[in-house]
């Protein structure tokens, strides 16, 4: 998949790296926004978890915003709706999994467990977008056609460093592929899959339960074929590369 930010040529590939970095330093260190929920605790007149929410809310609209000019409004629904299903998902099953497994909590109560979900939920939220932006700002037909100019005992490691970084990026093109099909064939998303025949219940547990192993089997074997798929032209590529410059 080429860049959605290929044609935008307004930074060097170096500065462009850097800023995502330093819009990403709340996700790798914490800073500036634990200092800032300190200052907000330290006012009185906010709770640590809601100095915690205000601002990782704020820091998750600067991510979102970021999204929103780089790639366009489109790209940003698409990652928004995968990563607050993808949310979703991860938080209700760890609720449930810790209600039905009490010693998975780790001796933590009901309002740290809650709070502990919400923290996940927001990281999710930001960082899924963010991590696809991140891979999506660079092309790597580009950083291929660079490493292949080189010599020495670091183009081999470098092209297969670049290989990966391009399945990276198909990979992603392919699970938002997938989640586009998988609304286009089902719209109304659960229901139609569970109602069966007439006068069955689709929520009963055993058809719940058929139904989200079916699903977790069906995504698992398509992400797998389709990101897999295009790796014997990508290799083939990489030896052809090889082939032209044999001293290297």
């Amino acid at each position: 998949m080429e860049t959605h930010t290929e044609n935008k040529r307004t930074f060097p590939w170096w500065l462009k790296f850097v800023l995502l970095l330093v819009l990403g330093l709340p996700g790798f260190s914490g800073w500036p926004n634990g200092w800032l929920i300190q200052r907000l605790q330290e006012t009185g007149l906010f709770t640590v978890e809601i100095a915690h929410i205000g601002v990782w809310v704020f820091y998750a609209c600067c991510v979102w915003l970021v999204v929103l000019v780089s790639a366009g409004p489109h790209k940003l629904l698409a990652y928004l709706g995968a990563a607050f299903i993808l949310g979703l998902t991860v938080a209700i099953l760890g609720a449930v999994m810790r209600g039905l497994f009490p010693f998975l909590a780790a001796g933590m109560g009901r309002d740290a467990t809650s709070f502990k979900l919400i923290r996940i939920f927001f990281n999710i939220i930001i960082f899924l977008p963010y991590s696809i932006l991140f891979i999506n700002s660079f092309s790597a037909k580009k950083l291929i056609d660079r490493v292949a100019r080189l010599d020495g005992r670091y183009r081999t490691a470098g092209l297969h460093l670049a290989l990966a970084f391009r399945v990276f990026q198909h990979t992603g093109e392919v699970v938002f592929n997938l989640f586009q099909i998988w609304t286009e064939e089902y719209p109304e998303k659960i229901i139609p899959r569970n109602s069966g025949s007439p006068g069955v219940r689709w929520y009963a547990p055993g058809k719940i339960l058929v139904w989200i192993w079916a699903c977790i089997h069906a995504w698992i074997f398509a992400c797998i074929i389709h990101t897999f798929e295009p790796i014997p032209a990508m290799v083939a590529e990489v030896e052809r590369i090889n082939r032209a410059n044999p001293e290297a």
